[in-house]
């Protein structure tokens, strides 16, 4: 008996050791499951927190302000730019509370009431500043999309405005063209031929300013425009300009002087700073009254050189200086004569491609005018 003892007791012994490596087994091929999908998940995990990472960067990094909010209203999203016009965002904000904007709030719950909507688009005014507004429903939300389209609508404007004074521009002289052919021809015109010949000849100068500006502003659009700045000398650029100006200065008794270093040389494309000075002269001599005058001078050193025109019209309002070098921008003093508004804008362009710059100012009392300095860099 003794013997079936100890062979049963062994049986046991081996069948609790086989029984306790399978379970050993198992337990380990659990925990290399377990380890296996905790590194799955942990990468998931990790590539979701880097796809966040990369769309914030992405939204802080967009101009458009970008919110989402769940179907009770509340805010659980706002990008940088959304957050520099609306504030830091709190946990508890609403979008009416953060927004402040009914027309925000509004457009939002028809995208929520709407979830088959595919995109909502309004404009809307904030703080003075006009935004184009998308909304599109999500899960259990919906996300809104705001751009900032006050310059594109300023622009939309200035051209509009270009293209109403372009047609009234050309229209004008067109029309004096005609008038005073028509009195040419006539036997009456005979004994003013001489003055109706001068008035011809300024409505030509007019028509060719309005084409030289447009074909100027095209090639400052499509990049075509290319400076080649070499020595040279100012007083030679100024006496061709002075000279193409002065029969249109006589005909209104205008005296155009002259103080400028015949030795004094700028860095310049020649073509191109005839062109600013020109827009700049051309202004003047337009809104100098008969028996003013036309002033051209320069003061240099050794880093820089200004060449200054002042005349002796009406001046500049404080508040329009700053703005005379906008495109398509016309000053008070300026609606009353001929023009596009393109002139000072090439200016600016031109003198800024010459490492340069154009500023204005007016003269001090009790003389009348305004005063434009041209910076060149010594040649």
């Amino acid at each position: 008996m003794e013997w079936l003892i100890v062979v049963v007791s062994a049986a046991l012994v081996l069948l609790m050791a086989i029984l306790w490596r399978r379970e050993a087994v198992r337990h380990l091929e659990t925990r290399r499951r377990c380890r296996q999908e905790s590194q799955e998940l942990s990468d998931r995990m990790q590539r979701a927190r880097s796809m966040l990472d990369w769309l914030e960067t992405a939204t802080n990094a967009s101009n458009e302000l970008l919110l989402v909010v769940d179907a009770e209203m509340r805010l659980h999203y706002a990008n940088r730019s959304a957050q520099d016009l609306f504030g830091d965002l709190d946990a508890e904000a609403t979008i009416i509370s953060y927004t402040r904007s009914l027309e925000i709030e509004y457009l939002a719950q028809e995208a929520l009431s709407d979830q088959h909507a595919n995109e909502l688009q309004r404009v809307i005014q904030l703080d003075g500043r006009t935004y184009h507004a998308q909304a599109v429903a999500v899960a259990n939300g919906a996300g809104l999309a705001l751009t900032d389209i006050s310059e594109l609508q300023r622009l939309s404007r200035a051209r509009q405005d270009m293209v109403a004074n372009l047609s009234h521009e050309l229209r004008t002289p067109i029309t004096s063209l005609r008038l005073l052919a028509d009195t040419l021809g006539s036997p009456a015109g005979k004994a003013v031929a001489e003055e109706l010949v001068g008035k011809i000849a300024h409505e030509v100068d007019e028509l060719e300013q309005i084409a030289v500006e447009m074909l100027d502003l095209a090639a400052i659009e499509s990049g075509r425009q290319v400076v080649r700045l070499v020595p040279t000398v100012l007083v030679d650029v100024i006496d061709e300009l002075v000279d193409r100006f002065s029969e249109q200065a006589a005909r209104g008794k205008i005296r155009l002087t002259v103080t400028v270093d015949p030795g004094l040389s700028v860095l310049a494309d020649r073509d191109q700073a005839a062109r600013a000075i020109q827009n700049v002269l051309h202004n003047a001599v337009k809104l100098t009254p008969q028996g003013g005058e036309v002033r051209l001078m320069a003061a240099a050193d050794d880093e820089q050189v200004v060449l200054s025109i002042q005349d002796s019209g009406p001046g500049i309002r404080p508040d329009e200086i700053d703005r005379i070098f906008e495109r398509f921008y016309r000053s008070d003093q300026a609606r009353g004569t001929p023009g596009t508004g393109l002139g000072l804008a090439i200016a600016r362009h031109i003198m800024i491609a010459h490492g340069g710059r154009i500023w204005a100012e007016n003269r001090t009392p009790p003389d009348n005018g305004a005063i434009f300095h041209l910076l060149f860099q010594p040649g």
